[in-house]
């Protein structure tokens, strides 16, 4: 397929956007579910719901499960076709937004994406991630419809966790180097070369002013650093698969990220907590040496881990990394967007060579200090 695009109707970023929320989602519907948890729901309640009410939008706010599953998300579609409503609003990180888009899409519904946090560009993509009921990674599931509308408040990203925008950053930066590796050995058509050189400017941008953002988000500031940075996470990162389609999809880091999900001790970790040790597994693989340390340098400066250690794996036995290194590779992954065959030995022992790598570099950070 030469070209395939995906994008959100209308994206707008601002600080303090959500006070002029109810404006932007009116032509959209009058009765709208607004989809979260108790945390992300109280974030944008007090600005949300009074930009609703003048705009003569009812709502009603839906708790979800938690995890990303169909049965949740069929939950939510139900309930809405149930209750009568027009519009689904996902409100928060990525498993309510991957949600709150199951449930858009099960039931036909347009939606609606605030992102509370910069963690990921879930609030720009059509697809949704589903675990199953025990966190453990299924599949992926891309929509045949975008978010209608996708509101940005750069007050509440930099208020958000900074633990939350480091994560965020990790998961973006990968982006070039996982664009890079599937489109490797396809046709660079124009989309494809615009997607790429997107990915190339999300990672540069993020290598210039990410440390910076993430102490601005420290200190609560929305910051032009916080801009340029959250940028990069929701919306550019977005446009990368939305323009490159399948030529510039997720690779090795992504599917070792699936392959730790087998381990309940990973289950604590953010999504781009996990896929920061998959890049640096898939820049191994890649024999890329120079990009290798200066990539473990940044990771380092945003507190993502480059060990097992780090990662809540000190004591990890070899069984273990085997299963990893196993649904890493398994036929449905990403891993096979690497343009050469890799191997679940080769996994395993990249994975091993990284923490070796990752620990040596602590340790000598810590005698120059």
């Amino acid at each position: 397929m030469h070209l395939v695009m995906a994008s959100p109707n209308r994206y707008i970023q601002e600080k303090d956007i959500l006070k002029q929320a109810g404006e932007h989602i009116a032509p959209l519907g009058k009765k709208a579910l607004l989809v979260g948890d108790n945390i992300t729901l109280s974030v944008v309640r007090e600005n949300l719901s009074q930009s609703l009410k003048e705009s003569g939008i009812y709502f009603k706010e839906e708790i979800f499960g938690g995890e990303v599953t169909k049965k949740e998300g069929h939950r939510i579609a139900e309930l809405a076709k149930t209750e009568g409503y027009d519009v689904i609003i996902g409100i928060g990180g990525g498993k309510a937004i991957d949600t709150a888009k199951a449930a858009s899409a099960f039931g036909g519904f347009p939606l609606v994406t605030i992102p509370t946090i910069a963690s990921n560009c879930a609030a720009w993509t059509p697809l949704s991630v589903f675990y199953n009921e025990d966190g453990v990674f299924e599949e992926y599931i891309v929509f045949q419809n975008s978010p209608a509308l996708v509101l940005v408040d750069t007050r509440v990203i930099a208020e958000s966790p900074v633990r939350y925008f480091n994560a965020g950053i990790a998961d973006t930066v990968v982006k070039w180097y996982e664009a890079r590796a599937s489109a490797a050995n396809r046709e660079k058509n124009v989309p494809t070369q615009t997607a790429l050189n997107i990915a190339r400017e999300c990672a540069e941008t993020l290598f210039e002013y990410g440390v910076e953002a993430s102490q601005d988000v420290k200190l609560r500031k929305p910051t032009k650093a916080v801009e340029k940075t959250t940028d990069c996470i929701i919306a550019l990162s977005g446009m990368v698969g939305g323009l490159g389609s399948d030529n510039c999809r997720i690779a090795a880091a992504h599917a070792v990220h699936n392959g730790f999900t087998v381990l309940e001790e990973t289950h604590h970790l953010f999504h781009g907590e996990k896929v920061a040790y998959g890049t640096l597994v898939q820049l191994f693989l890649e024999n890329e040496e120079q990009e290798f340390y200066k990539l473990m340098e940044f990771l380092t400066k945003l507190e993502q881990p480059i060990t097992l250690k780090q990662m809540g794996l000190e004591n990890v036995s070899e069984d273990s990394l085997s299963k990893v290194a196993e649904a890493s590779c398994a036929a449905e992954e990403s891993i096979h967007n690497m343009p050469f065959k890799v191997t679940p030995d080769m996994v395993f022992d990249a994975i091993k060579k990284v923490d070796e790598i990752g620990n040596e570099y602590l340790l000598k950070s810590v005698c120059k200090n």
